[in-house]
């Protein structure tokens, strides 16, 4: 069995986000389906068994990628699940950085967090966000709740999203590299994970960039050793677009990230996971070189672009850079 539930969200009728300067995501819808097409044609996928969550009026809200909604696909993603089975979970749409609780080991002290399209933002309140998911939430229902023997792949294009599953990193010392990225002024700080993936490449003032996360380079980080040991018969891998501590960016067509994923899968869909994480920083880095020479030519002003790094985490406590891909 082979099942997935793929999250597009537009934010077309969030309100809250949009006056609080998280812009709408045209392309989001475009990520599902060209993922779903990528399932079907590639990976032997049923379409009955692929769950959609999108933003969209032809939809009813029963199908709408709500908080509730989110939670309960990926409850019935799990469930069920027999050794042999393969899940994936994908999410495209908005993510951001919430302080970590006090009763978690965050390197970084933040814990990564999706946000559905019920989310709203209020910076009077201590999370400034309500009804968004913790990356604790992630790994608590995709994680800890897969049986041994199912394979579970998941992929966040979404600012922050490194460690979007609390997945220790196994990414290191691959080419292409990415420069390294300026601080974020002063006066943005206290609001750097709200500048989402709402930059596209027509964007005339691209926002700053985070210098990145020390957590998301680490291969095994001492706080999830006790889990990763547990849990090492579980076969569990996630691709984010970028480090925690940076943001992607999209256009009308979709996110680069997702782009750069169906276009290194569709002609060989068993590369390697160094190949493949190899092929996505060339091509985003291609990308966003592309995307500052444009505005160069135009001879616009402001920072140019960085390229996102993509991240592949893994639960395995051996590195699986060789071992081939599949979903």
């Amino acid at each position: 069995m082979k099942k997935a539930v793929l999250v597009g969200i537009s934010y077309a009728t969030n309100d809250n986000l949009r006056d609080n300067a998280f812009g709408e995501q045209p392309g989001a819808h475009r990520d599902v389906a060209r993922l779903r097409k990528l399932l079907i044609t590639k990976y032997g996928y049923k379409n009955e068994n692929i769950v959609i969550l999108v933003d969209d009026d032809a939809r009813p809200r029963e199908q709408w990628p709500t908080y509730k909604n989110i939670i309960q696909t990926m409850e019935e993603l799990v469930a069920d699940t027999k050794p042999g089975d393969h899940i994936f979970f994908s999410f495209s749409g908005h993510g951001g950085q919430v302080e970590a609780r006090e009763d978690e080991d965050e390197e970084d002290g933040q814990d990564e967090i999706l946000l559905p399209i019920d989310c709203t933002y209020d910076p009077s309140t201590p999370d400034k966000f309500s009804n968004f998911i913790r990356d604790d939430e992630i790994r608590r229902i995709l994680v800890k709740k897969l049986p041994e023997g199912v394979r579970c792949a998941m992929l966040f294009d979404c600012c922050h999203s490194g460690t979007a599953s609390d997945l220790p990193s196994v990414n290191e010392a691959l080419s292409p590299t990415t420069p390294t990225s300026p601080l974020v002024s002063p006066g943005l700080q206290s609001r750097a994970f709200a500048q989402m993936q709402t930059v596209t490449l027509h964007d005339e003032t691209p926002p700053p960039y985070l210098w990145p996360s020390t957590r998301a380079t680490n291969v095994y980080p001492p706080s999830r050793r006790t889990s990763v040991l547990v849990e090492k018969e579980k076969n569990v891998t996630s691709w984010s677009a970028c480090l925690d501590d940076q943001i992607t960016f999209g256009q009308r067509s979709g996110g680069i990230f997702i782009k750069a994923f169906t276009k290194a899968l569709e002609p060989n869909p068993n590369p390697t996971h160094r190949q493949l994480l190899q092929a996505l920083r060339k091509e985003l880095d291609a990308v966003t070189k592309q995307a500052n020479a444009k505005m160069q030519a135009r001879s616009q002003e402001g920072p140019m672009y960085v390229a996102p790094r993509p991240q592949l985490g893994s639960l395995s406590p051996k590195l699986i850079l060789h071992d081939e891909f599949t979903l």
